[in-house]
C-alpha cells in the first residue's frame, strides 16, 4: 500500500478499510476534496464501496469537502451513490472526475472574483445618439439597416469615442481638397454600404503623402471595384489621417439569442478573422469585466510591450469597452457592430478608431 497522494489500497482492501481511510481523510484539515477510484477486484464487491461512500457522504457534506467517486466497470453506481441523503457524483473514469472538480473549482473562484460595478460616465450625449438611430431606421421603412459612415462617427462621439480624424468625398476633386483640409499622410477607404471588408476588393490605400496621390487612391480604388463588376456599389471614399505605431485591436457587439448583447473584444485589423483571439463577455460591462477582457487575449503581451515595443494606453481601450457597453444599454436598436481596426495608442495616448460599423434593427419590429 502506498500513503501518498493517491493512496493506494490495493486490490485486497476491503469495504471497512475503505471506510476507515475515507474517516481519516475527513478528518484532516489538509484535505479539501477526496476522489474514490475504484475497479472492483476479485475478493470486494462495488455495492459495498458504494455503500460505505454514501454513508459518510453526510459527514463530507457538513465539514463542506467535496467526495467524488469513480466506480470504474460498475453500471449502477450513480443510482446507489445517490440513493442517500447526500447525492455523490460518479463517474465512470477517473479523467472526468478530475476536468469535472477543475471546472468545478474554477466556477467557485469566478463566484469569489469582485463583481466590479457599472461606471458612471461623463461627456455622453444621448438624446442626439437616439435622433441618430431613429432617423438611421425611418431612412430604412424601419427594415434592417448599416448605418452610413457620417452617422456611424456621430454616434460614438455622442459616447466619447476617439475617432481618428477624417472626413468622406464623392468625387475625385472633392477628394483631393478635403486632404488639404486634414494634412498628409493619410489614409484612403473605399466609402460602401454594402462592401464591407474593403482590403478584399483592394479598397485601402495607405500613406498619401500629397493632393496627387490622394487623387491617384481615388482612381485606383474606382479602377479595381470596375475590374470586378462593382463599381456601382462605390459612393466615393473616406479620407483619414494615419496613425503610426500601437497595436490594431477590435471592439464589438454581436446579439445572442439566448444572452442578449455580447461584447467583444481581441486582436483587430486584417488578423482578426485570421487567429480569433478575442473574448467576449456578457452586457452590460462593469469595470472589472473591461478589466478582464482585455487582459484575457493572448495579444495582450503586445498591449503590455513587446521585445522593447512601448506599452500601450490599455486604461482607455478599458474605457472605451464601457462606453460601448453603455451605448449598447441606450440604444437597444444596435444589432451588430465592430470597430476594426482600434488603433491603441502608446501609453497616455489613449487610442483612434480607424474604421466602424453599426447595423440597426427595430427591436419591436424584429419580435
Amino acid at each position: 500500500a502506498s500513503f501518498a497522494n493517491p493512496i493506494d489500497m490495493t486490490a485486497e482492501a476491503s469495504a471497512r478499510q475503505y471506510g476507515e481511510a475515507l474517516r481519516y481523510l475527513l478528518e484532516d484539515d489538509d484535505i479539501d476534496m477526496v476522489i474514490v477510484i475504484f475497479i472492483p477486484p476479485i475478493t470486494t464487491g462495488p455495492e459495498e464501496i458504494a455503500a460505505v461512500i454514501r454513508d459518510l457522504a453526510p459527514r463530507f457534506y457538513q465539514q463542506g469537502k467535496t467526495l467524488v467517486a469513480s466506480l470504474m466497470g460498475w453500471r449502477g453506481a450513480n443510482r446507489e451513490l445517490s440513493s442517500g441523503p447526500v447525492h455523490v457524483p460518479g463517474f465512470s473514469f477517473p479523467e472526468s472526475t478530475a476536468v469535472a472538480l477543475a471546472k468545478a473549482y474554477e466556477y467557485g473562484q469566478w463566484l469569489k472574483r469582485p463583481k466590479g460595478v457599472v461606471s458612471e460616465l461623463t461627456g455622453i450625449d444621448r438624446d442626439k445618439a437616439r435622433k441618430l438611430v431613429e432617423f438611421g431606421l425611418q431612412c430604412s421603412n424601419n427594415q434592417p439597416t448599416w448605418l452610413d459612415a457620417d452617422s456611424v462617427n456621430m454616434v460614438l462621439e455622442c459616447y466619447g469615442v476617439s475617432l481618428a480624424q477624417s472626413g468622406s468625398a464623392k468625387t475625385k476633386k472633392e477628394a483631393g481638397e478635403l486632404a488639404e483640409k486634414l494634412g498628409f499622410p493619410l489614409a484612403a477607404k473605399l466609402l460602401s454600404d454594402t462592401i464591407v471588408h474593403k482590403t478584399d476588393v483592394g479598397g485601402v490605400v495607405l500613406d498619401l503623402k500629397t493632393k496627387a496621390d490622394v487623387e491617384e487612391a481615388y482612381e485606383q480604388v474606382k479602377q479595381r471595384l470596375v475590374a470586378i463588376g462593382r463599381e456601382g456599389e462605390m459612393k466615393g471614399i473616406t479620407l483619414q489621417q494615419m496613425e503610426e505605431g500601437g497595436v490594431e485591436v477590435i471592439v464589438g457587439v454581436t446579439q445572442s439569442p439566448n444572452l442578449g448583447p455580447l461584447m467583444l473584444f481581441g486582436l483587430g485589423g486584417i488578423y482578426t478573422e485570421l487567429f480569433k483571439d478575442v473574448a467576449f463577455r456578457i452586457h452590460p460591462l462593469t469595470d472589472v469585466d473591461a478589466r478582464e477582457m482585455v487582459k484575457s487575449i493572448k495579444a495582450y503581451r503586445l498591449l503590455e510591450g513587446w521585445r522593447g515595443a512601448k506599452p500601450c494606453d490599455v486604461s482607455a481601450l478599458e474605457e472605451l469597452l464601457l462606453r460601448i457597453s453603455a451605448m449598447v444599454e441606450d440604444l437597444p436598436e444596435i444589432a451588430e457592430m465592430d470597430m476594426n481596426p482600434v488603433k491603441s495608442l502608446n501609453k497616455g495616448s489613449g487610442y483612434k478608431v480607424l474604421d466602424a460599423r453599426i447595423r440597426l434593427v427595430n427591436p419591436v419590429i424584429s419580435k
